[in-house]
């Protein structure tokens, strides 16, 4: 992992490669860096099932299939955070995972996986998967549903990261609930 600092983060964006950050239920921020790329402002849940379960197969993994529940709480987690300019799993006070899951209707288990000025989903997935703590929420063989959605930042100066992605994969929710 690479303690990383505002202005080590600059640096690496202006020498030609762009620096993406990932969050994770960990002890810091992980430190990811791409080939400069034009950032992208969506992503369909097409082209997101297709990528995330192909990695998954290549694991003999069960495959995931989206909810609409999960999904309601990535564009949440994944505004909050651009709206904030800060990419962490309490985006916005008293708004932790469990407490978004909940008030959304989720009953089941979950995990999340969040990044930061990623370009596009081929560099989000990839960087998720170097990540330690990313790559075991993308494997776990319980979450069998996903939501996943990206926000683009407010053109300021204190917009770190410019595109800011939430991922959320859990279990098949108990009976009765979405």
């Amino acid at each position: 992992m690479i303690e990383i600092t505002r202005r080590r983060f600059l640096t690496l964006s202006a020498s030609g490669g762009a620096a993406f950050v990932l969050a994770a239920c960990s002890s810091g921020a992980v430190i990811m860096t791409t080939e400069r790329a034009t950032p992208v402002s969506s992503v369909s849940i097409a082209e997101a099932t297709i990528k995330l379960n192909a990695m998954r197969a290549e694991r003999n993994l069960p495959l995931l299939s989206h909810n609409v529940t999960l999904q309601k709480v990535a564009e949440e987690q994944a505004r909050l955070m651009a709206e904030n300019s800060v990419v962490a799993h309490t985006a916005a006070p008293e708004q932790t995972l469990h407490t978004r899951l909940r008030r959304m209707g989720f009953g089941g288990g979950a995990g999340e996986n969040l990044a930061g000025g990623s370009p596009n989903l081929d560099a989000t997935i990839a960087g998720w998967l170097k990540s330690p703590s990313h790559h075991r929420t993308m494997v776990n063989p319980d979450y069998v549903q996903f939501g996943i959605a990206i926000e683009r930042g407010p053109a300021t100066t204190y917009n770190t990261y410019g595109t800011y992605w939430a991922l959320l994969m859990g279990v098949r929710s108990p009976a009765g609930r979405p």
